[in-house]
């Protein structure tokens, strides 16, 4: 909503980082197979992601989805923000109880048309009679909180 109203760019790590792995570069290759292992893409190369980013496209602001989720992340934010001269003129933090984010997750589907290049495996809905795509990043022994943050 606040991006089409006011015609301001919104992006995520995950975007990006899909993205690169659409564009096949090496980045995008690399990334690829860490979180094709269930690993967690480091702090550095996501800092590095945004940084790119807002170079590109945060000249008349942006929205964030899911960055910073560090400390090292938000730090790194204002230091990225003052060498581009950019302000930070609001943060919005939503907080939702851990039970609500895990059945949000747990709930991710993709139809089987999905574009995307998300890893994903089937998932049979047998009450709709259709076929549907769990992705991978939403199995659960993956739904954990990254050290240090919170769900």
């Amino acid at each position: 909503m606040i991006t089409r109203q006011f015609g301001i760019p919104v992006t995520s790590p995950g975007a990006i980082l899909r993205r690169e792995k659409d564009l096949g570069t090496p980045l995008g290759k690399k990334t690829a197979e860490v979180l094709q292992s269930g690993g967690l893409v480091s702090d550095k190369i996501i800092i590095e992601l945004i940084e790119d980013w807002l170079r590109l496209h945060g000249g008349h602001g942006f929205v964030f989805d899911g960055f910073p989720r560090t400390l090292r992340q938000a730090e790194s934010l204002t230091s990225i923000l003052a060498r581009l001269r950019t302000a930070l003129d609001l943060a919005i933090w939503l907080e939702v109880s851990e039970q609500t984010v895990r059945d949000r997750t747990s709930e991710r589907r993709r139809s089987e048309r999905a574009t995307d290049s998300l890893a994903r495996v089937p998932y049979q809905d047998r009450a709709a009679g259709i076929v549907l795509w769990k992705n991978v990043d939403t199995a659960s022994d993956r739904r954990q909180p990254r050290p240090g943050c919170s769900l």
